[in-house]
């Protein structure tokens, strides 16, 4: 018997409601497995959200564990519906947790999903913070590799997609101007950095705009939080996940393909890997991509693509770490303490990341821009712009955000180099 079927069903809808968790979890896993099935009382293993529930009895195929993640969220119904897809269209070579259901718990009715248990190991992370270079290289490989397997089962499948998470959870779509949107948060970063932009660069984003057009046939599902927390390292399974899925959505797929560029940078600690694994990284995404975007194999058309997803990268990394209103954005930008500016800093957000971090991030993607488009002749303006303002913030901005450190990972190269 194939325990994950080509197409795994829904086995809950909107309307399932149970009192606890754990009688919850027990009636997904009896209604997907065929057979009444008991379980223990369920480990916390994530402050309030993730939970491992183990089987002590059931019928034969059952999992001896599973993971379930619960949040009073709209993330949560977001994650559920990616899982369910990707479920669906990858079956038994998923490199995702695999669902089996989910439904809503308590009296607040929150949802939850239950999942496959990735089994014991570690995060990215951890790993790129120890001094295993072998496992790391080998994790961030994998990672690429199953990041290339996602986008390309998920490449034109919308429809798919869209009918699933229009079961699970109401998202209002915005009709938004994306040419004046994107003119106007570059307008605005260039006028807080005080340089005048190239006024082709404005014409320029137009291309942009093609790339985020959902109509794009290149458009698959996205991870949108891609960073070393959400990649897994299963020791017990030898086996590398992507997890966490509450941003997911459909998008050009080489908005996650731009991430190996960045090192995966979206985490507080803002380093890199070496270079020569960054490119193996990107060409091992490229061909698994290309089992259906064989386009992704031409050099013209996939470095285009990887400019327009750098620059929409670029543009909105700035945005969303130094938000208007102008007097604050202009302030962070100079680093210029005043009025809002210091309760900013100690807004939660900031705590997390921290300055010096947001900063290296918005530098290198700056600089990653401008050689990109000078390296491929295209989006030249734009890129030139680009380069203008790190210019600018070179000048203001201390030097220790101005470089990106290799991970703890990869520290012997250094000495290696220096030799």
């Amino acid at each position: 018997m194939r325990l994950f079927p080509e197409n795994i069903p829904m086995v809950t809808n909107n309307n399932t409601s149970f009192r606890n968790l754990n009688s919850a979890v027990q009636a997904i896993l009896t209604q997907k497995f065929g057979g009444e099935i008991s379980i223990d009382k369920g480990e916390n293993i994530h402050p309030k959200s993730l939970y491992r529930f183990r089987v002590l009895s059931g019928p034969d195929g059952i999992p001896e564990s599973v993971f379930v993640k619960r949040k009073r969220a709209r993330r949560i119904r977001v994650e559920w519906a990616c899982l369910q897809f990707l479920s669906d269209q990858m079956g038994e070579n998923a490199v995702t947790p695999r669902i089996y259901g989910g439904g809503y718990t308590g009296k607040n009715n929150d949802p939850f999903i239950v999942m496959e248990d990735m089994g014991e190991g570690q995060n990215l992370r951890a790993i790129l913070l120890s001094d295993d270079s072998q496992t790391a290289k080998m994790v961030l490989i994998e990672c690429a590799k199953a990041l290339g397997r996602i986008n390309a089962h998920a490449i034109g499948k919308v429809e798919e997609f869209l009918k699933i998470r229009d079961s699970i959870v109401s998202i209002e779509q915005r009709n938004e101007d994306l040419y004046t949107t994107y003119a106007e948060k570059l307008a605005e970063t260039c006028d807080a950095a005080g340089i005048t932009p190239y006024q082709e660069a404005f014409s320029e984003l137009k291309s942009l705009i093609e790339f985020l057009e959902p109509s794009n046939c290149f458009h698959g599902l996205t991870h949108g939080d891609l960073y070393p927390v959400n990649v897994y390292h299963s020791t017990s399974k030898s086996k590398v996940y992507v997890f966490d899925y509450e941003f997911g959505h459909f998008q050009h797929v080489l908005v996650d393909g731009f991430q190996i560029r960045v090192h995966l940078d979206m985490w507080a600690d803002v380093s890199r890997f070496p270079d020569d694994i960054a490119q193996e990284m990107e060409r091992i995404y490229r061909s698994e991509l290309a089992a259906t975007c064989p386009e992704a194999q031409d050099n013209q058309w996939f470095y285009r693509r990887l400019i327009e997803a750098c620059v929409y990268e670029t543009i909105r990394c700035i945005y969303r770490f130094f938000e208007p209103p102008k007097a604050v954005f202009s302030n962070i930008i100079n680093n210029r303490p005043a009025g809002d500016y210091e309760a900013l800093r100690t807004n939660p957000n900031y705590n997390h990341w921290g300055l010096p971090a947001v900063r290296r991030r918005v530098f290198y993607r700056l600089g990653m821009l401008a050689q990109l488009t000078e390296e491929h002749n295209y989006l030249q303006a734009l890129g030139a712009t680009a380069k203008k303002i790190q210019d600018k913030f070179s000048t203001i901005w201390p030097p220790e955000v101005q470089e990106m450190p290799l991970y703890p990972a990869f520290h012997h190269n250094l000495s290696e180099n220096s030799k």
